[in-house]
């Protein structure tokens, strides 16, 4: 996808962008969702376990309006094996794929990390609050 001398620049600015998105969320999710519900008379505790539903219900919504309006889009927006260019991968080429020891591996490692990043993100805002 990207030439060999800027790849890695690639990768290390989409990787900026995800970290980048997970600091905006909670920034968000305290300024749009846990100040007016505390504003509305919650509690403290009460207010940020109900700012973190609301995406949970936003979701299911959008979910809902998938499966069962009848006018919304049936196909993809963009399937490259219409333009000719590939074939569409089939499950057989995906487990082919997972018979790589390396790619099994890696897939463990990025959800380890993954799963750890995502944990800190939670943790430290309240640590750094909390302790400086």
């Amino acid at each position: 996808m990207f030439a060999s001398n800027v790849v890695g620049t690639a990768n290390a600015c989409a990787g900026g962008w995800g970290n980048l998105g997970g600091g905006v969320t909670q920034i968000l999710m305290v300024l749009v969702l846990f100040q007016p519900f505390k504003a509305a008379g919650m509690a403290p505790d009460e207010a940020w376990r109900v700012a973190m539903l609301v995406p949970i219900l936003l979701f299911l919504c959008a979910v809902a309006i998938k499966l069962l309006c009848w006018d919304t889009p049936t196909a993809r927006r963009f399937d490259v094996a219409v333009t000719g260019k590939t074939q569409k991968p089939s499950m057989w080429d995906y487990v082919e794929v997972l018979k790589d020891p390396k790619v099994v591996l890696m897939a463990m490692q990025y959800s380890a990390c993954f799963g750890t990043e995502l944990a800190m993100n939670n943790v430290l805002a309240t640590h750094f609050r909390t302790y400086f």
